[in-house]
């Protein structure tokens, strides 16, 4: 269950970033059902790039976006692939959704949408003091560092150090604080330790519960 404990405070800050930065929040519901999402808002999304740093992208996390680099809209069934039995060798049908058509074209950016917004709208994550910690092998991280910038926060990437540098130069473009430990994307012992870290080093960093049940029962079972 996802704690909805109002903080009273940082929900203040977050509204008034909010309303500086003109974020609006897509629902759970649009994100399902595209087709829900207020037409002025639709007209505007006619005019931006799928990969822009623009709030208005957020409404762009869904399966169903149109395939197009820029200016697209909705489509009623996702992007998907059907992988043929002459490939795969077995005889049943494989269907396969795509993630290129997402912002950032990775479906990470789904599941940090999923973990950081719950934590702005009840203000128990606050802009004027946390910094979102994003540890990952790479896309997990990517999709946490663009969030974080569409809706007015501080990201913290947090990845192995022998990822290519085209990642880490488009993370530093989009304004994430950068962290490279040990390793290369087998090293995941190493990211979490260093979101455990810097989440008692000063108090501003923010791991959300979700990341921290995966770092504690991945450190449990391969050790601290």
């Amino acid at each position: 269950m996802i704690d909805l404990t109002i903080n009273k405070t940082g929900l203040e800050h977050n509204l008034r970033k909010a309303k500086e930065n003109r974020i609006i929040i897509p629902t759970i519901a649009q994100m399902q059902h595209p087709e829900t999402i207020p037409e002025k808002i639709r007209e505007r999304l006619k005019t931006v790039g799928l990969w822009d740093v623009d709030p208005l992208n957020l409404f762009r996390i869904t399966w169903k976006n149109e395939a197009k680099e820029s200016g697209g809209l909705f489509q009623a069934v996702p992007n998907y692939i059907e992988l043929p039995p002459a490939l795969t060798g077995g005889p049943c049908r494989i269907v396969a959704l795509v993630g290129k058509w997402f912002p950032t074209g990775c479906h990470k950016v789904g599941a940090s949408f999923g973990c950081l917004a719950p934590r702005l709208v009840t203000g128990q994550f606050d802009v004027n003091r946390h910094k979102a910690v994003w540890p990952s092998t790479g896309n997990y991280c990517r999709g946490g560092a663009f969030n974080s910038r569409l809706l007015g926060a501080q990201g913290v990437a947090i990845l192995p150090a022998e990822m290519s540098q085209e990642r880490f130069d488009w993370l530093h473009e989009i304004g994430a604080e950068v962290i490279a430990t040990p390793g290369c994307e087998s090293n995941v012992k190493e990211i979490f330790e260093a979101g455990q870290h810097i989440e008692t080093a000063d108090g501003t960093a923010y791991v959300t519960d979700e990341i921290k049940a995966a770092a504690d029962a991945y450190l449990k079972q391969y050790g601290a």
